[in-house]
Parts: C-alpha cells; structure tokens; sequence
C-alpha cells in the first residue's frame, strides 16, 4: 500500500483496531472479507442502533461498500448529483470539488491527499494540488456502478437520500461507523472489520456469484485484472456451483 493510500484512507481519527487492519490490508482484506451470514448479521446490527440518521448512514455505508464495492473515500464524498435514478447506476466522477470541510473548502482528508501529491511532485504546489480534490484513486476508479445490483443496496441508497442529498462525514467517521455495527453485531470481530474489508467482502461476493473478471474489475474500479482473478480463484463457492454441475 503506498503513502497516498495510507493517509488517504486513515485521515480524520480512525480507531486504533481500524488503524491497525486498514495498514495491512494489501495483506488481508480478502481474508477479512464478510460471510454472507456475518454480513446479515451486520445489517441486522444498524437496526439495533437509534432508527434515525445514524442508522441509515449505517446502512448505506455497509451497502454502498459491501455490495457495490465503493472505496470509503468514494461513499464520503457520495452526493445524490451522483446517481442516476432513472438508469440505477451511481456514477463516480473523474473529478468532484470538495466542500466538506470547514466553510464548504476541501475536507482534511483531502488536504492531506493534496500533500502527499505535492510530497511527490516537485513541479506541483499545494493550492493545484487542493484544486484537483477531490478524484477516485485511479483512473479506472471513475466508473458506473448498477445500484440495482441488489434490491437491499437500492434500498440503503435510496432511504438516506430520501432525506439527504449528501454524504457529510470523514473517512475517519466512516471507520468508527463500521466498528461500532461490529460491536454490536453478532458474531464479528471489530479488530478485524473495518471499511476496506467491505470492500473485499462486494469483491468476494460477486465472484461468488458467478461475475467474470472483466465485469468485476470494472465494478470494483481496479486497474489490475489479476486482482479480480484472485478473488474468482479464491472462491470456493464457484467451485461448488461447478462440482454440483458435474455431478447433476
């Protein structure tokens, strides 16, 4: 994992367990992957908390990472300009001008990101570097995702902007939100699920089900198709769809 990715996805106070898995997930965010059981029972955990905003940011957070492989800096900086309803796709921009922060300038995880830039590009300065804040990780990153992909994802979607058109919060916040579902779900490990792993459990899932590596490379926005490979050649549940197949 670089230096960019490292502050890009720990800026804005992560937990310690949070700070710990996300530093080594090029190691283990496949293998920290939700079952579909623990994720239902994550799900089943976000109803238990208070039923207003914090529960449907809940929601979308578990959906929007965990079925439709958003990376959390794409599900913070998420706006409803994003999707289109009438096609059910979320379409994640080459480039978006962050307002988060403070009088509606670029978030501190931005600013950060900007500073990594600069670090590492003696021909840029920090006001162009802000000025490019915020875009996806890579250029594969800007892609179209079906919001339909599951009927539950739409829903999370949809019941957070019934009310908000924006997602208002850090990426720091976003890992404290997975830690605290994992606390209160049955069944989950908060030291070994954070937001990363949510991605990796929508990677795991849709190889599961059968999504060639062409079409789970351009969901999950990575520019490798070997990284897609692995988590088709990983699961165990394409082989038995195939040996139930061989054997009628």
């Amino acid at each position: 994992m670089s230096t960019y990715d490292h502050n890009h996805q720990n800026a804005g106070g992560t937990t310690a367990a949070s700070f710990r898995a996300v530093n080594d997930q090029t190691r283990h965010c496949k293998e920290d992957a939700l079952s579909d059981r623990e994720f239902e029972q994550a799900v089943r955990a976000t109803y238990r908390l208070d039923n207003g905003y914090w529960a449907r940011e809940c929601r979308l957070i578990l959906f929007a990472a965990g079925r439709l492989g958003l990376r959390s800096g794409e599900i913070c900086h998420l706006h409803e300009d994003w999707i289109d309803w009438r096609n059910n796709m979320i379409e994640i921009p080459r480039h978006e001008t962050c307002t988060l922060g403070k009088d509606g300038g670029i978030c501190g995880t931005c600013r950060q990101a900007a500073k990594q830039m600069v670090a590492h590009n003696e021909d840029l300065d920090q006001t162009t570097a802000e000025s490019l804040m915020w875009g996806p990780k890579t250029e594969h990153s800007a892609r179209e995702i079906p919001l339909d992909a599951t009927e539950r994802a739409a829903i999370a979607v949809e019941e957070f902007f019934e009310d908000y058109d924006h997602v208002a919060i850090s990426q720091g916040t976003i890992a404290r939100r997975v830690t605290t579902i994992a606390e209160e779900a049955v069944g989950l490990d908060p030291e070994t699920t954070y937001p990363h792993c949510l991605r990796a459990t929508a990677a795991s899932y849709w190889a599961a089900r059968g999504l060639n590596a062409v079409n789970l490379k351009s969901l999950m926005g990575w520019s490798d198709f070997q990284v897609a490979m692995n988590y088709i050649e990983a699961s165990g549940e394409r082989t038995a769809q195939s040996l139930r197949a061989l054997t009628g």
